[in-house]
């Protein structure tokens, strides 16, 4: 009898410890779920430098579109742009089997800059890049709320810029055609689709029962070809240069989980 009593309290004694271990450390064969959220990406690279072609005839320098062979603004201006865009997006993921896991990113960066000079003429520049990406990568659990993973993000992406020279303020009456039309008075579109993938590694923190923070680091890659611009979203303009796309990408998701 004493020996039965003996096992039955051992057995008591070691059910919390095995449970415990349960999820200490996290099994990868029972890791299911995913989530989704708010995630921004900042990009490094040098954002006059990413368009060094000149599309409106004039001779090509370093600060290519921007400079003064071509919009005409300051270096001070073209410094104010910096070296860095966010893009706001929203990243969902989900484990599909094992320790594989899909998700998906789409998000939207842009910058901008204005010039006025004194005789009254305006100049406004904006750049922006569009994102759209699919994404694959293999977990490794650590704990029940730590783990990293690697993989790479793959899909499309889109770069515009648009610039304005006006002197006329445009109104209502006239939204679609200025009272002077001329060289002062114009406005350019020029966008461009090209395929791009990210391989990074990350880092995802399970805080709360469903929501956590994932920082994923990685080096985003994309080139638009030679002569792959569009003006105004018809034609193709001739005799443009490659324009690389290639940054260091952190992005940060604060995600809830599903």
């Amino acid at each position: 009898m004493a020996k039965r009593f003996l096992l039955l309290g051992l057995a008591l004694a070691l059910a919390p410890t095995l449970h415990a271990q349960r999820d200490f450390p996290f099994p990868s064969d029972e890791y299911f779920g995913g989530g989704i959220g708010y995630t921004p990406t900042f990009m490094m690279f040098n954002l006059a430098q990413t368009f060094p072609f000149n599309p409106i005839d004039l001779e090509a320098t370093e600060t290519g579109l921007l400079g003064s062979n071509g919009l005409g603004f300051s270096d001070s201006s073209i410094a104010a742009l910096g070296n860095m865009l966010v893009i706001h997006g929203a990243e969902g993921f989900g484990n599909i089997t094992g320790n594989w896991r899909v998700g998906a990113y789409v998000g939207l960066g842009s910058k901008s800059i204005t010039r006025v000079d004194t005789a009254g003429l305006r100049v406004d520049l904006k750049l922006a890049l569009m994102t759209a990406s699919a994404s694959i990568e293999l977990v490794i659990p650590l704990f029940s709320n730590l783990e990293i993973a690697a993989g790479s993000l793959f899909g499309a992406s889109r770069a515009i810029v648009q610039f304005a020279k006006s002197k006329d303020e445009p109104g209502w009456e006239n939204q679609y055609s200025f009272t002077d039309i001329d060289s002062s008075n114009y406005a350019v579109a020029l966008s461009g689709t090209f395929f791009s993938f990210q391989p990074y590694v990350a880092v995802k923190l399970q805080f709360l029962n469903r929501v956590g923070l994932r920082v994923s680091g990685g080096y985003h890659v994309g080139t638009l070809p030679t002569n792959q611009w569009t003006l105004n979203g018809f034609r193709k303009i001739q005799a443009t240069s490659d324009s690389n796309f290639n940054a260091f990408a952190v992005r940060v998701m604060l995600y809830m989980g599903i």
